[in-house]
């Protein structure tokens, strides 16, 4: 006869039976315990036992998803920390750990880390070719549609390849690019997981160690406050320009112009939104920023031509 356990509290019970569960290695009857709990109180305790239960059950990628609802919880949690770390090598994510072993806080566990992740990834380079080949097509099958790329199929190109195969995929692929979205995605990636040695890029090559983040590139954020303190009795104008700022220097990275025109820039988004309000604006301001704004209308040229394709 299975073992009653009789708690006034509905969550006490439900606690003590899904470790129980657990310790049994009942792991579908612990997810049931576990989850009816998360879903009466959605604290960070509860996730770790319910990802606990999700990992035994080898459902990696939905002990993902709960815990990225809980990231900065598993994140200041030494425990949590090195438990996320090891659902990703489970699911396969290389790139994502190596992104997480590179921002993170240097510890103690680091070093083991990083071993663990280059053995599995020696491992994976040996029977990986089938891989590499459908990440090939893939890539080249994004490159002919000329758009941005979807979150989800972005996730599946980067998912189960080595950060050397990914390196070696973007060397071969960024110098003959079509896909205008693509190049600036792949270098932040590359960025993103702490990648060394070059690319090329139209012609240029690139060292990826003397890279910032998009976001981080002092010319954008220096651009951004100077519309902020210019626009600030406009906030109307600020809702408008900065998405189109970060739209248009994510689409022109890593080939972002140099923090001294940064005024110029600002200036450039300013006067123009400020014109569609109906103030006049000077041919000879027009014809200063002319290169500015023929830099943005190929931009949005782009962008239109994606949407009339859609």
């Amino acid at each position: 006869m299975a073992d009653i356990i009789n708690f006034p509290d509905e969550n006490k019970r439900l606690l003590e039976n899904g470790n129980k569960r657990l310790e049994e290695q009942d792991f579908l009857a612990a997810k049931k315990d576990f989850t009816r709990l998360y879903q009466q109180n959605s604290t960070f305790f509860y996730a770790k036992k319910l990802v606990a239960a999700l990992w035994h059950l080898g459902e990696y990628s939905n002990a993902l998803q709960l815990a990225d609802d809980h990231f900065t919880a598993f994140m200041n949690d030494a425990e949590g920390f090195i438990e996320y770390f090891h659902l990703l090598l489970l699911d396969t994510q290389f790139l994502a750990a190596h992104k997480l072993l590179h921002y993170s806080k240097k510890t103690e566990k680091t070093a083991e880390l990083r071993n663990e992740l280059a053995q599995l990834e020696d491992t994976q380079s040996l029977l990986s070719n089938d891989i590499k080949m459908a990440k090939k097509k893939q890539l080249a099958q994004l490159d002919k549609q000329k758009k941005p790329v979807p979150p989800q199929e972005w996730q599946a190109l980067v998912k189960e390849i080595t950060l050397d195969g990914f390196l070696s995929m973007c060397q071969v692929y960024l110098p003959e690019a079509q896909n205008p979205f693509i190049p600036p995605k792949l270098i932040e990636e590359l960025v993103q997981i702490g990648a060394v040695g070059e690319v090329v890029v139209n012609h240029k090559t690139i060292n990826l160690e003397d890279l910032p983040l998009p976001e981080e590139a002092k010319v954008l954020q220096k651009i951004l406050a100077i519309v902020d303190e210019k626009v600030q009795d406009y906030p109307q104008l600020n809702t408008l320009i900065v998405p189109e700022i970060k739209a248009h220097f994510a689409f022109m990275y890593p080939f972002l112009p140099d923090v001294e025109q940064a005024m110029d820039w600002a200036e450039s988004y300013i006067l123009e939104y400020k014109a569609m309000f109906g103030e006049e604006v000077s041919d000879e301001k027009w014809e200063y920023y002319r290169n500015i704004q023929e830099k943005k209308q190929e931009i949005r040229q782009i962008y239109q031509e994606i949407g009339t394709r859609s």
